[in-house]
């Protein structure tokens, strides 16, 4: 693979990338294999089983009604979902690509059913009483098609209607922290409801609003001189209230709230019409389809996911490119010169070597305790946060009911029980928005707290790579070493390309160039660089909102069972529902130790990148000892490389060479995304 400038703008040319990454990985792995690098060849395995894996979700949200069974079949060019019809219940719907036309049903006891693709109103509507008993069985139900959208790895997940009722809005939420990309669907003629509203200022988490785009639907019942004022109206909305999301999580006076800000842009606001881009699919009509602005959405669409999302997962196997190509390249120089050389000079440096390559081995086992510490010491920090965690939720609590509007009719004795299951159920909102918000700014120190610890390893890291150069220098005599400098293959003397410490700290610095708080969570600019570090590191991309939906779990159901009837004072029964409310807290504190659900949220994050630094560290020092203890056995033996062998290493090391320059060019096109 040779390349001047990569366009994978689109998911052709992406997916053709990802084919020519793979073909060199699998190249590489037959060379490691000649050469016994048997560790270089574990990990090269892991990358190809991560891009095996590799695709992109996109989910569908918006209020019912909204249009989002037209959007997804003018995506599809097909009508393969059911339009106009009553709410859906509470499932996902999944379309995928497969040549043969099918549905799978994934009941929630476990059962599997297949179905027609004409059956599928049956079984996930409320169409009918029977549609709807059989809906609320149902966990998924994914729809095989023969669709071009979907056939480069592209999954479109139909969500149920975000204010039909609260299970449906629950599924919705719970789906968009796995997905690369989701599509809040907007009516043009009814922008924007109080709850679409509410869904962005409260329901989302911070770092899932970068992967969001909105799209206006149904501006052809617009007049044209009116569709710029709504979009332009719709988009600064958006925008206030996104920022002010932000600063509930950041604070809005701190550096972390500014780089956000400055970060995360405009919104992506498309107006379209998905009526028509579905008729004119259907019909070929090419003018309508440029009236309905469809085209310009998803041409967005593709490089949203290609590019931004995409310049980070790349990373990975052009990281591990580079560091195994420079690992064969060096374990070849061992073999053509280390066998030149007389039995006693090399068995002398080959006990230095080893001395060496076992200073480091306890050096690793310093830095792994390191991390632990800091594991501790994040923890620590976050401290004065946990305390503050119970303390909040009451005084919030407190607030709203003191300041709640009821009336001494509303304590009537046909209206208290009504009046007091409605406050609490504000409760319950105001809880889960609190303590939302309250995990978010948790994650953002757990963030901080573990891109420090990375950029600490640059230390180690930059040892690594001397060590193992030295090592290397002992065997090769002086000026006959590969110089991949000098050889033109790398502009700088990067420490990945020497040590293969791939992914870790140099692969970090690169991907991470956004800067430590935004631009990591699969590369989309609102994310934290934490996260960027997560991915790199291989923790699935789900992990930064597990501790906050765990916190929202908390607070749901009817978890205030005590009734309060006092019907002489408005003020006692505000004080009695208060007590009652505080109680519930309080039993939730003492039967639920959040703090040790941080904690794991910390090990976690820490154990992964402490994995990570054992494994790379261990492979390039295995790998060396192995090469080594290969030739101090021929050496013994008296064997010395054969004409055929010479010939065989050499072609594999001009291989090697031109993986690692079209590599690294991949590369600085992947950075140079990444700094925009």
């Amino acid at each position: 693979m040779s390349v001047s400038k990569v366009d994978f703008s689109n998911f052709i040319n992406y997916r053709q990338l990802i084919i020519d990454l793979t073909t060199d990985l699998k190249k590489l792995k037959e060379f490691c294999n000649l050469l016994k690098l048997h560790s270089n060849n574990d990990l090269i395995d892991e990358v190809l089983k991560r891009i095996a894996n590799d695709s992109f979700d996109i989910a569908i949200v918006g209020e019912f009604k909204r249009g989002k069974s037209t959007l997804i079949n003018a995506l599809l060019g097909k009508d393969v979902l059911p339009t106009d019809i009553l709410p859906c219940s509470a499932t996902l719907n999944r379309i995928t690509y497969n040549i043969t036309p099918m549905v799978k049903i994934d009941y929630k006891d476990g059962r599997v059913e297949e179905i027609e693709v004409d059956a599928l109103p049956d079984y996930v509507t409320k169409l009918t009483e029977e549609s709807e008993k059989i809906s609320e069985t149902i966990k998924e139900a994914t729809v095989y098609y023969p669709i071009n959208f979907c056939r480069n790895n592209v999954d479109i997940i139909d969500t149920p209607g975000l204010n039909d009722d609260k299970s449906m809005t629950e599924v919705t939420l719970s789906v968009l922290p796995q997905v690369d990309a989701a599509i809040l669907v907007i009516m043009a003629q009814a922008p924007f409801s109080e709850f679409e509203r509410d869904f962005l200022e409260n329901k989302l988490l911070t770092n899932d609003l970068g992967r969001v785009m909105f799209v206006v639907t149904g501006i052809d019942r617009c007049e044209d001189d009116e569709v710029e004022r709504v979009l332009k109206s719709i988009s600064t909305r958006i925008e206030q209230y996104v920022i002010k999301k932000a600063e509930k999580t950041f604070g809005k006076d701190s550096d972390e709230f500014a780089v956000y800000r400055r970060k995360i842009g405009k919104p992506k606001v498309f107006g379209i019409s998905a009526k028509q881009a579905l008729k004119a699919k259907l019909t070929g009509n090419n003018d309508l389809l440029e009236k309905s602005c469809f085209n310009a959405f998803e041409k967005e669409l593709e490089r949203f996911l290609t590019e931004d999302r995409g310049a980070v997962f790349l990373q990975v196997p052009i990281n591990r490119i580079l560091s195994t190509s420079a690992e064969i390249l060096k374990s070849i120089d061992l073999q053509e010169n280390a066998l030149s050389m007389k039995k006693e000079e090399f068995e002398g440096k080959y006990q230095v070597a080893v001395d060496e390559m076992s200073a480091l081995r306890t050096r690793k086992k310093e830095e792994l305790s390191k991390i632990n510490n800091a594991a501790k010491t994040t923890f620590k920090n976050i401290q004065p946060l946990l305390s503050r965690f119970w303390i909040d939720l009451e005084n919030e609590t407190s607030i709203l009911i003191e300041q709640a509007d009821i009336t001494i009719n509303d304590l009537d004795k046909d209206n208290i029980e009504t009046t007091q299951q409605k406050l609490i159920d504000q409760v319950t909102e105001k809880l889960k928005i609190c303590s939302q918000n309250f995990t978010e700014k948790i994650q953002v120190e757990i963030a901080k707290e573990l891109d420090a610890e990375v950029l600490r390893l640059q230390d180690f890291e930059s040892d690594v790579a001397l060590t193992m150069s030295k090592v290397h220098n002992m065997f090769t005599p002086l000026g006959q070493s590969t110089d991949l400098v000098k050889e033109g293959l790398v502009a700088t003397a990067s420490s990945f390309l020497i040590s293969g410490f791939s992914g870790v700290v140099s692969g970090y610095r690169v991907a991470g160039a956004k800067g430590a708080l935004v631009g990591g969570l699969s590369g989309f600019g609102s994310a934290f660089g934490g996260a960027m570090i997560l991915s790199l590191i291989g923790i699935p991309l789900i992990w930064p909102a597990v501790l906050a939906l765990g916190v929202v779990s908390f607070f749901t159901g009817n978890w205030v069972t005590k009734k309060v009837f006092a019907k002489d004072s408005i003020e006692k029964f505000k004080t009695g529902l208060k007590d009652s409310v505080l109680s519930g807290l309080s039993e939730m504190k003492s039967s639920d130790n959040f703090a040790s659900k941080v904690r794991e949220q910390i090990d976690s994050a820490f154990n992964a990148l402490k994995s990570k630094v054992e494994v790379e560290t261990d492979t390039i020092i295995n790998d060396t000892q192995y090469t080594l203890d290969n030739l101090k056995r021929s050496i013994d033996k008296d064997l010395v490389m054969t004409e055929q062998e010479k010939i065989i290493l050499s072609e594999v090391s001009s291989n090697v060479k031109k993986f690692i320059k079209t590599s690294y060019e991949i590369n600085n096109q992947l950075v140079a995304l990444l700094e925009k």
